[in-house]
């Protein structure tokens, strides 16, 4: 009796309809929260949009002649804050009558603007003369270079050595095209003995 006056309210057609009306209701309402989450999710997720292995980029100067090559065992872009991830990146300046000078690290970081590239562990810039023998080695733990102003700086300890002489110091500002370098605090000198032969 309840059965037969259920379908009378209710016949097949209609309840067919509300069924179906039920399901698009619900695929929407789930549509509407996973939108929802992967938008949370996207806010705070850093996940790159693009990378590439064994990347490599040259920037010339206003005369078309190499100024400093980028390259890196790997590369990821992050859309979220737009900088870059380096994986072993290396670096080349180059110099006007000189030899150029190289730069690497274990890892690197381009900010967003493309100006500012932060550098961590085992950082090591060096330039040979024109014999091909290391004139100048700076060793550090973490460095900051400024790619237009051909700068770098650390804040932490630094070794430089050139020819026989080695120095030691807390913080260090390098003026790249200039060749000057000024040493912050606890600045520790030693000059190797001219070994004759």
């Amino acid at each position: 009796m309840i059965k037969q006056s259920f379908y009378r309210i209710i016949n097949r057609p209609k309840l067919v309809a509300v069924l179906i009306i039920a399901a698009a209701l619900s695929f929407w309402i789930l549509k509407l929260l996973n939108d929802e989450y992967k938008n949370d999710l996207m806010a705070l997720a850093h996940f790159p949009d693009y990378y590439m292995h064994d990347f490599s980029t040259l920037t010339m100067d206003d005369f078309g002649k190499p100024r400093n090559l980028l390259e890196a065992e790997y590369m990821a872009h992050y859309p979220d804050d737009n900088t870059t991830e380096l994986n072993l990146p290396k670096m080349k300046f180059f110099r006007v009558d000189e030899s150029p000078i190289h730069v690497s690290a274990d890892k690197g970081w381009v900010t967003s603007n493309n100006e500012v590239i932060l550098l961590l562990g085992n950082v090591y810039l060096y330039q040979n003369n024109v014999q091909g023998n290391k004139a100048l080695e700076v060793i550090a733990d973490d460095a900051r270079l400024l790619i237009e102003e051909d700068y770098a700086e650390t804040d932490n300890a630094v070794t430089v050595i050139r020819g026989r002489t080695v120095i030691n110091s807390i913080g260090m500002r390098a003026f790249i095209a200039e060749q000057r370098m000024e040493f912050l605090s606890n600045v520790k000198t030693k000059i190797e003995a001219k070994h004759e032969p």
